[in-house]
Formats: structure tokens, sequence, C-alpha cells
């Protein structure tokens, strides 16, 4: 690769435009960004995989080949989806409207449909989203034609010295994040809020762990139902796939109750976590820090046997909306 690597970069202007879920990364040279190969796609220096899936160009016996077929560097758990099962790395569509990824036995959908409504312009002065029969998208109605100015006799006089009124203020709603999707390991929290500048509801979302998988069972003190929350033994820097944080962090996790019952965050607080990838780029994650546990009774929602796959969303893409 390094022999036919120019002395120069020269890449396009713009950056490339890719399908929704492909990543955009770096050139076997390093120079320029290209849209990943995904899953049994074919592959070459020049061409790499979408490592953020865990994903590399495997070659066969023959190193020396140009050629490559994109296959997941670990085995990693497979994805159930509406009934069927997906391989660690296989992308799918969920209906029309959705680009889906199954990572490590999580399902990942990004959306296919801009579901944003334009704003105003001379061309389009009163743009609206449409259904149009036999697409799956919806489509940006202009009205044109359809909207006219009263006549002018019939446009009442301006009122002078009439104070304009202000604009009303946005009321925050804001719901309680809900519980982590996962007992161990990271998984992700969410909530509803219209805390935002064009004041709708939307769901945000923020990754988190109750406690690692690696068998941190303490057991509590003589005469209290919950252990009390343990605090890593060391710094340790957060991992999103393979991007790490940028900072080390002391995070505290919750014990384990000795009546049968689930030990939980009581409260949190989220701090923004930026975080950097093997190929230097950097992104910035919403990350729950636990204050405090206590104990339910109420066990479903850690009872992983019992949660879909398709719902361990470990870094979600995309908020459903189906209007």
């Amino acid at each position: 690769v390094t022999a036919g690597c120019p002395a120069v970069c020269v890449c396009p202007a713009e950056p490339p435009v890719c399908p929704p879920g492909v990543s955009a990364v770096p050139d076997g040279c390093g120079c320029c960004k290209v849209c990943a190969a995904q899953l049994n796609q074919d592959c070459s220096p020049m061409m790499p995989c979408d490592h953020h899936k865990g994903l590399e160009c495997n070659y066969g016996n023959d190193v020396t080949m140009a050629w490559g077929i994109c296959r997941a560097k670990l085995e990693g758990r497979t994805c159930e989806y509406n009934g069927r099962i997906y391989q660690n790395g296989e992308s799918f569509h969920a209906g029309c409207k959705h680009q889906c990824t199954c990572i490590d036995g999580a399902v990942g959908c990004a959306p296919l449909c801009d579901n944003r409504l334009p704003a105003a312009s001379p061309s389009c002065p009163y743009p609206r989203l449409v259904r149009v029969p036999g697409q799956c998208c919806f489509s940006v109605d202009c009205h044109k034609g359809i909207w006219r100015l009263p006549p002018k006799h019939q446009v009442p006089p301006p009122q002078k010295h009439r104070p304009r009124p202000h604009p009303e203020k946005c009321a925050v709603q804001t719901t309680d994040w809900s519980q982590c999707s996962r007992s161990c390991g990271m998984g992700v929290s969410s909530r509803i809020t219209n805390k935002n500048p064009q004041c709708k509801l939307e769901r945000e979302t923020r990754i988190c762990t109750v406690r690692p998988c690696d068998g941190l069972t303490i057991p509590a003190k003589k005469g209290k139902k919950c252990s009390p929350t343990h605090k890593a033994p060391e710094p340790i820097r957060l991992s999103y796939g393979e991007c790490l944080s940028v900072r080390l962090y002391r995070p505290n996790y919750c014990g384990v109750c000795t009546d049968g019952r689930c030990c939980t965050p009581r409260r949190t607080r989220t701090v923004p976590v930026t975080f950097v990838c093997p190929d230097g780029e950097r992104f910035q994650k919403s990350a729950m820090f636990i204050q405090s546990c206590k104990c339910r009774d109420d066990c479903s929602h850690l009872n992983e046997a019992a949660l879909p796959p398709q719902h361990w969303m470990y870094g979600d893409t995309h908020k459903f909306t189906d209007e």
C-alpha cells in the first residue's frame, strides 16, 4: 500500500456522502475519507472495511491478494429481529424507512427518509410533508398555486402605536431517564424532552453502565439490604466500540441486594464524554454517572434473557418517527 501511495494527498473538495449506517473512514494511505465496505463486500487497502462494526478485510491464505472480503474480526453475537437471525456485522432493511446493522447482539438503525421540513423560501413559501401513494418516504408539498393573498380592500390597515406581542416562551417538558437497558456492561437509557430551540418533543439517549460484567458481586454489609455504591478500583477510560474516552474516569457501580431484589441506580447525573477512535476521529456522547443505588422489587427491566436482542442498543443512531 505504501508503495502505491502518492507523495502528496489530493482529495475531493467535498467529503464522501455515504449511505445511512455506513462510516466514512480513511483510505489505506491515510489520505482521503472513503465509504467503508460492509459485511461480505469486496475490500482492498484503498477500500477498507467498516472497522466501527468490527469488520476487517479477509484475504484468505494469500496475503498478497489485491482484493478480499469484509468479515467480522471476532465472532460476535447474532441478532434476532422481526423473527429473523442476522450475523454480527450484517446490515439489513427494517421496512422501507430504516437501514439497520447487527453489532454483537445489538441492532442499530439509521433513517433512509429525510423527514425534516425545509425552511420556507420564495420558491416554496408554504412547505409541508405529505404522503405520496406508492412512495415510502414523505414528500415536500410547496402549496404552489393554492395560497393567495387577500385583495387589497380586504387587508385591514395597520394599527399605529400598538406594541407587538412577544412570542410565547417554550414550557420545558422532560421525562425521567429510563432504566439502563442492560444489567451489566454498556447499555442505553433515554428520555423525552422539548428542551431545544424548536421546542419539539425529541428522544435523548445516553450510554450507561450499572455494573461491569466481570463479576462485581460485592455482598451487602450486615444489616443492609442493598450494598453501597462501589467505585471503580482505579481510573479507567470509557469505551464505545473501538473508541476510548479522552479523559480518565472513576465511575460508581451498583452492588447487589441480599433479599432477591434488584440493586439499581437511584440518583444519576449526565455528563458529555468525548471519545477518540483509532483513526483519530472524535465524537461526543452523553453518559450516565451513578451517584447512589437502591433496591427495587420490579426486576423485569434487568432480565436480559427476556429482552429481545434488538433492544440492546449500545449506541442508538436514530429516533424512530412514523408520522
